[in-house]
């Protein structure tokens, strides 16, 4: 009996000591995970602009959930504010179409992240740039969730602010 009292206290310390070396990921709603390594919402955010950059459509897709929503709010002073909803292929074909001779850069100036283990919130504002020059800025909000070990975009919602 006492033997095996002394082996479930040796099996406790031992499941104590290797759950304590596990590494913590802590997000903005201070709620701590103990989880093994995993890529945070907003590093799979630049991930996803570092493929929108460079065109790469197809590494874009794989990042994308199943039925994305993706909604733009423009805001102009000639045309007011109206709401545009694209679908997953019309945004990645209109991607794929920018001619190479154009220059396009969405630099991301602050980004915010919300998130608990398995949904997250990235909100970024921004400024875009093509050949070189400011055409307008905004804010995006992508909506990721976390599936088969990785952050997928469920959702995209931007501003478009137009001078």
């Amino acid at each position: 009996m006492r033997s095996s009292l002394l082996l479930i206290g040796f099996m406790i310390l031992a499941f104590a000591k290797a759950f304590a070396q596990q590494p913590t990921v802590t997000d903005s709603v201070t709620t701590t995970v103990s989880i093994v390594e995993k890529v945070k919402p907003a590093d799979a955010v630049i991930k996803f602009f570092e493929y929108f950059h460079q065109k790469d459509t197809l590494a874009m897709r794989e990042m994308m959930a199943d039925k994305v929503t993706i909604n733009s709010l423009i805001i102009s002073e000639s045309n007011g504010r109206r709401v545009i909803d694209t679908t997953v292929d019309d945004f990645l074909k209109g991607i794929a179409q920018i001619p190479d001779s154009v220059s396009f850069e969405e630099r991301l100036i602050q980004i915010k992240t919300t998130n608990s283990v398995d949904i997250a919130t990235v909100s970024a504002s921004y400024e875009f740039y093509m050949n070189k020059g400011f055409t307008h800025n905004g804010t995006n909000v992508f909506t990721l969730i976390y599936i088969d070990d990785k952050w997928m975009v469920a959702g995209i919602t931007d501003t478009r602010q137009y001078p």
